[in-house]
C-alpha cells in the first residue's frame, strides 16, 4: 500500500465528510466500518468524485456500491489497484 494514496485518503475523507467531534479519523483504524463517520451511498458518491479529481482515476460502475467499500483500506486498494494508478508508476 502507497503511504501517498494511504495519506491523500484521509486527506479526502476528512475534507468531504461532515464527522462530529466525537470521531476522529485519525484515530480510526484502517479496517474500521466508515459508517461510524457517516459514510451512506450518498456521501460514498461524494467520496468517488473526489477520488476520481484526485486520483485521476474512474471507478467502474458495477463497482460502485458503497458496501464494497466500507473501510479505509477498501478504498485505498481499490485506488492503489487502479489501471491508472499502475501507468502512471
Amino acid at each position: 500500500m502507497s503511504i501517498d494514496v494511504k495519506e491523500k485518503v484521509l486527506n479526502m475523507l476528512k475534507e468531504n465528510l461532515e464527522v462530529s467531534d466525537e470521531v476522529d479519523i485519525d484515530q480510526l483504524g484502517l479496517d474500521d466500518d466508515l459508517s461510524v463517520l457517516g459514510v451512506n451511498s450518498m456521501t460514498f458518491i461524494k467520496l468517488v468524485i473526489a477520488a476520481e479529481m484526485e486520483f485521476g482515476m474512474t471507478w467502474d460502475d458495477e463497482e460502485l456500491d458503497f458496501r464494497n467499500f466500507s473501510t479505509i483500506n477498501n478504498i485505498i486498494n481499490y485506488i492503489s489497484n487502479s489501471p491508472e494508478n499502475h501507468t502512471s508508476g
